[in-house]
This record gives C-alpha cells, sequence and structure tokens, in this order.
C-alpha cells in the first residue's frame, strides 16, 4: 500500500540557476486523453520550448491538436531513440544550458519505462537538474494490475527474444519460477504476438496463468487472465493489436 504524501503544486519552479527536467506521458489509445485532460498537465506542458523527442512529428501533432496557444514552429525538438548515440544528447544540453525547463516524451505512455529516455535522466542527475516525472497512462501498469497476478514482485522482461534457442531459455526460467509469487511482463512487437502466445501455449505449464491486455486505453480494450489450458481450448488471434504479456501464479 502506497504511502499517502501532502499535495504538493505540479508547477514547482526549479531554483533560479537550476534546469528542470520533465518527463510527461503521451497517450496509448484513443481513450488516453478523456483521463489525462487535467489542467495541471497542461500547466505543466505549456511553457515547455525545448524538448527530447522519441519521434518529433508525434509530439508535433499531438501538442498542435491540444490547441492550447503553443507555437510548434518555436519549439526545440532533440530526437532521442535507441539508435542516437549519446554524445549527440549530451551536445543538445550543453547548447541549451541554463533554460529553465526540457521536456521528455516518448512515442506513447510513460518516458523511460520499456521506452527510450532514460539516458537523458541519468545525464540530467550528473547535471545536478531536478526531474520531475508526471503521471500518466502506463501500459504496463496498466495490465499488471488488471490481470490479478502479483503486483508486489515482479520482473519486466521487455522484448523476448526471437531466437528460439534463448526464447526456450526464457521459458525454462519461467517454469523454474512458478512456485514463486512472482509476476514476469513482456512486451511484443504486434506481428509477433500471436507467435509468443502460440509459444507460451505450447511450452508454459498448464496450470500457470496468462494475462493478455490488448489495445488498452482504446475502444477494443481488453484483459483477461486465464490458465495455460484454458488459452488452449480456443484458437486466439490478436494479429497486430499492441499487447502486454503478464505470466504468473
Amino acid at each position: 500500500m502506497e504511502t499517502a504524501r501532502p499535495a504538493f503544486s505540479p508547477v514547482e519552479q526549479p531554483t533560479a540557476t537550476n534546469t528542470q527536467l520533465v518527463l510527461l506521458p503521451l497517450p496509448i489509445g484513443e481513450l488516453s486523453w478523456g483521463w489525462m485532460n487535467t489542467p495541471n498537465y497542461i500547466e505543466v506542458l505549456k511553457p515547455i520550448k525545448h524538448w527530447v523527442a522519441e519521434d518529433a512529428r508525434t509530439l508535433r501533432r499531438f501538442l498542435s491538436a491540444l490547441k492550447v496557444g503553443i507555437v510548434i514552429n518555436e519549439l526545440d525538438i532533440f530526437e532521442f531513440n535507441t539508435r542516437t548515440p549519446r554524445q549527440e544528447l549530451e551536445k543538445f544540453f550543453k547548447e541549451i544550458k541554463g533554460v529553465s525547463h526540457i521536456g521528455v516524451v516518448s512515442e506513447a505512455g510513460m518516458p523511460c519505462i520499456a521506452d527510450p529516455g532514460a539516458l537523458a535522466v541519468k545525464l540530467a542527475h550528473q547535471r545536478g537538474w531536478d526531474v520531475k516525472p508526471i503521471m500518466g497512462p502506463n501500459s504496463l501498469m496498466l495490465a499488471l494490475a488488471g490481470s490479478g497476478l502479483s503486483g508486489q514482485t515482479f520482473t519486466f522482461h521487455g522484448y523476448p527474444p526471437i531466437n528460439e534457442n534463448e526464447l526456450k531459455q526464457l521459458t525454462q526460467l519461467l517454469q523454474n519460477k512458478a512456485s514463486d509469487k512472482h509476476s514476469h511482463l513482456f512486451i511484443e512487437t504486434p506481428y509477433r504476438t500471436d507467435r509468443l502466445l502460440q509459444y507460451f501455449c505450447k511450452n508454459l505449464p498448464a496450470d500457470m496463468l496468462l494475462c493478455i491486455a490488448k489495445d488498452l486505453h482504446t475502444e477494443g480494450e481488453s484483459i483477461r487472465t486465464q490458465t495455460i489450458a484454458d488459452w488452449k481450448k480456443k484458437t486466439e488471434t490478436f494479429g497486430k493489436s499492441p499487447c502486454v504479456f503478464v505470466v504468473g501464479r
């Protein structure tokens, strides 16, 4: 159970000599904005002129659609993904030294969680900047909360390996952990989602539980937990729907 803390201002200002790195979530589905659209979120977002974004086009489209007076052409957006050299991000931070706020966003959901961005936060800490995460949708936590499986101890494995031998090793790890009250989370590239389900059905114990959270924050949202034996009873296909897998007891 989380400990309640005193309320704080969502627009706390950094000290006069400091920069604040603001981690802002973006929608994960068409229904996300109905939950995210609060005065606090807009108030934090509007003053930011310098951004680190996984995809600049996604950020521009999102900010433009808000229609809150943000001049898109005035924004300084640095694109950062898994292929971006560390030196380029360091150069960007050096060039904008002294600005009060820098925003960080990923393609969807919370930045730095199953998305690029952690390096930006690490560099901010090294520079003594303030780091301020803003709450918002995260598919991993939504899936885990909705799964009924352990939220006390869990491991996020990221994308499962493509190599057959490595996938077998991972499956063996899950079987060895079958008696633990421990959840294991995975995401998969949508076109390989059905392959992963079939592999789990073939290689995991029949009484092990598998949750698949599909199309979160969309009209087609579905979160279902059942045994591997039950998943085998009906041929299920998810096509290109984004899914989070949770395995446990």
